[in-house]
């Protein structure tokens, strides 16, 4: 009896490996969550510098907007920097493929999501810029929901709750507060949820 209950668990274990990307690490969220951080506060003291109610107006403050976006790649970049480097590290101490169908899968109902809210994000640019903080929240916790069957199940609560600030802030129309949400978003939401995701499945 004892023989065949080991035998299903081992059964399930490879059939959980087969259908989720069980690699993904809770550190790369909290370095997201840093860099984001750290990306919301410099941007914070370039528009308080440059001037606030530009901000409502970046198409006619080229420097600024310039400055804005170039600030938010470099933020992507050190996540994704890091979301490989971990989620690799994560792969390799598990025996398990970093790239398989799996991954695939996961990458691709997360890109659509994120592809689509891009390129809305670049009409707000011209129609109601004050509304893409809103915006990215809102694309974003869509494709971790859309993702989280490819993985963790935590991850589409983490995604909800994205979805939800993202509403929140888009019924404020002050800059100050949008950039609030975002970091909140991005930035401490990234973070908890990184040390609850490390505790729970990789220490």
């Amino acid at each position: 009896m004892k023989q065949h209950l080991q035998d299903l668990t081992e059964i399930r274990s490879m059939m959980e490996r087969s259908s989720r990307f069980i690699s993904l690490s809770g550190l790369s969220g909290v370095f997201a969550g840093m860099f984001a951080l750290v990306g919301a506060y410099i941007a914070y003291n370039r528009i308080l510098e440059d001037n606030e109610g530009e901000y409502l107006n970046l198409l006619n403050n080229t420097p600024l907007l310039r400055f804005i976006v170039i600030d938010g790649i470099v933020v992507l970049t050190f996540s994704l920097i890091s979301a490989f480097y971990f989620t690799a590290r994560q792969a390799k101490r598990k025996g398990l493929k970093l790239w398989d169908k799996t991954s695939k899968r996961l990458l691709v109902n997360m890109g659509v999501p994120l592809i689509a809210g891009g390129f809305f994000c670049l009409i707000l640019l011209q129609q109601a810029p004050h509304l893409i903080d809103s915006a990215t929240l809102v694309f974003y916790g869509l494709a971790l929901i859309n993702a989280s069957k490819y993985t963790y199940d935590d991850v589409k609560y983490l995604g909800y709750i994205e979805v939800v600030l993202g509403l929140a802030c888009g019924l404020l129309n002050e800059w100050r507060i949008g950039l609030l949400f975002w970091s909140l978003g991005f930035g401490l939401l990234h973070i908890a949820y990184g040390i609850v995701m490390y505790k729970k499945y990789e220490r």
